[in-house]
């Protein structure tokens, strides 16, 4: 397969990159070989650090591959110039086919180069004591994020825990529930492992609280992705539980205004990527979804929805600070505008960091574990706390399907256009064919079921031969 990097790969780009705060170390010599890159906690913390390094300045699956590929093929975009030359039209109008990449390969260079990294720290008698489980909880953290994209995505696909090259080549699909047992394995290995403090690039010392960056996992980042991954396998009371530890810490997160959510280091944020890319713009999403106004032929088709602009109430402060406006051709569009840093003058006056995991979805997900478990009033209060942050009174729900169906609501104008929610959202309630058989037609495709699971691609089903695709497709 494509996927497959020497992870000395990383300690090099470690060398390269500007992103101090994970290289404050000398990174090593990148002519190290395997046996002796773990030997040192300086070498070990380094692959580490070049893998959230490679993540940061890499269009991949973390960062505005997710975000644009699945809220194109949901109902939260539209292709405002249907002529406009983007890999986005045919995931637009959900005509995508096996020829068609959507990030099989990048994701599976990454978990290959996190199993990599396990194997080199578990029971690594050179490494400092305290380090090494930091380190291993890390790296199956990151594993366990990157499975939850590839499963949500295409549904079964190999699962992949060793080095071994030759795995690559021959890996049958596992079932979704194994994939998932894996994930939840990973983080609450990595609970246990990982710090309760955000720790500096040596992964070792503390951050003070008042400035800490948010940008290595931590007992609290495992917490909530699993927190997530229960309320996907429908685990209603330990998702409850899960989203809980984030929000009754209140020494540590707390929301904040809209206006300030995708800065760096707001008490919002739990785990983010610092943004490595230097030029025109800080942040691929930013690059990805800000419209400015021109008269010309656009190469970037990305407008807000119809439909996602028509779910927003009255003096919603998420639609005033998270949507911009852009005239293109003397029509006025709108646009995602979360991150606004797409200039090296924003950049500098506006410093963002992409948020990928942030007390909000806490709430919702609490909300939505309540709300299953019959918790009306419980509930409620978490469903205000998103509502009442953006301007708006408190629901009017009170009862279980209403407010299953106001839980729904909120996440879809809270997390818009952030790494896939929309579209993983309406396919593990079971709406997507509800919602897409409407929209579909409106984007100039149609609809069926089979098309909520990405096709596998075809040379990764030509390079492994026990490779199955998925149904509907070629």
């Amino acid at each position: 397969m494509k996927y497959l990097y020497a992870i000395l790969i990383l300690i090099s780009l470690s060398l390269t990159s500007g992103c101090r705060k994970f290289v404050e170390l000398d990174p090593p010599d990148d002519r190290l070989t395997g046996s002796t890159v773990y030997a040192t906690n300086e070498t070990a913390t380094s692959v580490l650090n070049g893998l959230y390094i490679r993540i940061s300045e890499t269009n991949n699956v973390l960062n505005s591959y997710a975000t644009s590929y699945m809220s194109f093929a949901s109902d939260e975009l539209k292709n405002y110039y249907i002529n406009a030359i983007s890999s986005y039209t045919k995931l637009y109008q959900n005509n995508v086919s096996s020829d068609t990449e959507i990030y099989w390969s990048t994701t599976y260079t990454l978990i290959y180069n996190c199993n990599v990294a396990i194997e080199g720290i578990e029971n690594n008698s050179k490494l400092n004591a305290q380090l090494r489980p930091q380190l291993l909880g890390e790296a199956k953290f990151m594993r366990a994020l990157l499975y939850y994209y590839l499963v949500n995505t295409y549904g079964k696909v190999p699962l992949l825990t060793k080095s071994d090259y030759r795995l690559y080549t021959m890996a049958k699909r596992a079932e979704v529930s194994e994939i998932y047992t894996q994930i939840i394995a990973d983080l609450q290995d990595a609970q246990a492992k990982l710090s309760r403090n955000y720790l500096n690039g040596d992964a070792l010392t503390p951050y003070p609280s008042t400035s800490a960056e948010r940008v290595r996992p931590t007992y609290w980042a495992a917490t909530a992705l699993l927190a997530r991954i229960y309320l996907y396998n429908k685990q209603w009371a330990q998702a409850e539980i899960a989203a809980s530890v984030l929000i009754d810490n209140t020494s540590m997160f707390a929301l904040v205004p809209p206006s300030s959510v995708f800065l760096k280091n707001t008490t919002e944020a739990i785990f983010q990527l610092e943004p490595v890319v230097k030029g025109n713009y800080a942040l691929f999403d930013a690059r990805t979804f800000v419209l400015t106004n021109f008269i010309g032929t656009p190469s970037n088709p990305a407008a807000i929805s119809n439909q996602l602009e028509q779910a927003f109430e009255a003096n919603d402060q998420r639609k005033a600070n998270w949507i911009g406006t852009a005239t293109i051709s003397g029509v006025k569009y709108l646009f995602p505008y979360k991150y606004k840093a797409n200039t090296p003058a924003l950049a500098a006056a506006r410093p963002e960091y992409l948020t990928l995991l942030r007390l909000a979805e806490q709430y919702l997900i609490r909300a939505e574990a309540r709300a299953q478990l019959n918790n009306i009033d419980g509930a409620q209060a978490d469903i205000n706390k998103i509502r009442n942050r953006a301007g708006l009174g408190n629901t009017a729900a009170n009862s279980q399907p209403a407010l299953l169906d106001a839980v729904m609501k909120e996440r879809q104008l809270e997390l818009f256009c952030e790494q896939g929610h929309r579209w993983f959202d309406l396919k593990r309630t079971g709406h997507i064919d509800e919602v897409m058989s409407v929209v579909t037609p409106i984007k100039g495709g149609t609809w069926s079921s089979y098309k909520q699971l990405m096709p596998i691609p075809s040379y990764e089903i030509g390079n492994d031969k026990n490779l199955d695709q998925n149904p509907g497709y070629n």
